[in-house]
């Protein structure tokens, strides 16, 4: 049988889905071992400007760079996904709570150092984290929604 892994059609990362698969087997695996790990929900900001002002390949290159900067980010053990359109999840292991605030700071810090060059303009990129723990009992969708809500509370908390 030949083993598909889903990747997304523009960056080099996963899937939605796989990494929902992916999210699924380390909830039991957090919940069975006592495990840390942390999720993250990551917002790509202002790309529908992007995109409307220099068009869809520039908020591609965009996307494509925030890919490679998640990955540059994370440690092997840790999975990152592109999730819809301009929002990407990380899952961290062996990562306890306390850390997650700082972890967060670390990434958004790193790809806020972004400057994406797209026939002759440089694009600032920035981003909006949530994070939540992973914990047994929950689901992966379940957990993706409470780090997509503290994504929007840090977006408004930062829009304001």
């Amino acid at each position: 049988l030949e083993t598909i892994v889903a990747r997304d059609t523009l960056t080099p990362l996963y899937n939605r889905r796989h990494f929902t698969d992916i999210v699924d087997r380390w909830i039991w695996r957090a919940h069975r071992y006592e495990g840390q790990y942390g999720l993250m929900f990551i917002d790509v900001d202002g790309l529908k400007r992007i995109n409307d002002t220099h068009g869809h390949a520039a908020g591609d290159a965009v996307l494509i760079a925030v890919a490679k900067a998640l990955q540059a980010a994370i440690r092997r053990s840790d999975i990152a996904a592109r999730i819809s359109g301009d929002e990407f999840a990380l899952l961290l292991e062996n990562i306890p709570a306390s850390d997650l605030p700082a972890k967060a700071a670390q990434i958004a810090k790193s790809i806020t150092k972004l400057s994406v060059q797209y026939d002759d303009i440089s694009l600032k990129v920035s981003v909006s984290i949530g994070y939540t723990q992973v914990v047994g009992g929950l689901s992966a969708t379940a957990l993706l929604a409470r780090a997509d809500k503290s994504m929007y509370a840090a977006k408004q908390g930062t829009e304001g």
